[in-house]
């Protein structure tokens, strides 16, 4: 059986182009609370919907997900809709995980869901409106354009070790830890390669669209 990825559609700023799934039966979807609007945008159906239900568009709900599994939560809870939903695949065994919206709006939400990567375990990307967050962990290559920019902020207590190909700055021999950042850097062609030889790095770069996970 083909190892699966998970997908947390949450509120918040997403992608207004539309975004497909490569293979959409290696996903599985959850939609935390107003999520469900990016997904009737999409075209896309969850496998479960779950949060507090606060501030998702009940008519929207009845209407295009009527017979979808519902989860709810109590407002007055230790966790978000989106921890919730993503502990809801980690229990499923699932651990290749994508955030899906939650850009903009409260400062709070954002440095929320900043934190969920310092933890173990840890969602592998975060997508907004605008750019991608990506945990690089060991090697990654990935297609880039010359002028791109990408910066890079170490995650994790211990130091993070670094090599790269394809940067104006490149990060050999660089011995990241807590706080520092690379902001800004830039794409010398059109494919990149970062490697971690200990620790974790997060790397945010601008969407390319069309958007295909």
């Amino acid at each position: 059986m083909a190892v699966q990825k998970g997908l947390v559609v949450t509120g918040g700023e997403a992608p207004r182009a539309r975004v497909t799934l490569g293979t959409p039966e290696g996903w599985v979807i959850v939609a935390a609370d107003s999520g469900i609007g990016h997904l009737a945008r999409y075209g896309l159906r969850p496998e479960v919907i779950l949060g507090d239900f606060d501030s998702l568009d009940r008519e929207l709900l009845e209407s295009v997900f009527p017979d979808v599994p519902r989860q709810s939560f109590p407002r007055a809870k230790d966790y978000t809709d989106t921890e919730l939903a993503l502990q809801y695949l980690w229990d499923r065994g699932i651990t290749d995980l994508t955030i899906l919206g939650g850009g903009g709006g409260r400062l709070d939400h954002l440095l929320g869901i900043r934190a969920l990567f310092e933890r173990d375990p840890w969602p592998g990307r975060w997508i907004t409106a605008r750019e991608e967050l990506r945990v690089i962990e060991g090697t990654v290559r990935f297609s880039s354009r010359p002028g791109e920019v990408v910066s890079f902020f170490p995650l994790g207590n211990g130091v993070c070790r670094t090599r790269s190909r394809g940067l104006r700055w490149e990060l050999d021999g660089l011995e990241w830890t807590q706080g520092d950042a690379g902001v800004s850097n830039e794409c010398t062609g059109d494919e990149c390669l970062l490697e971690t030889v200990t620790g974790r790095l997060l790397m945010v770069r601008s969407l390319v669209f069309p958007l295909v996970l």
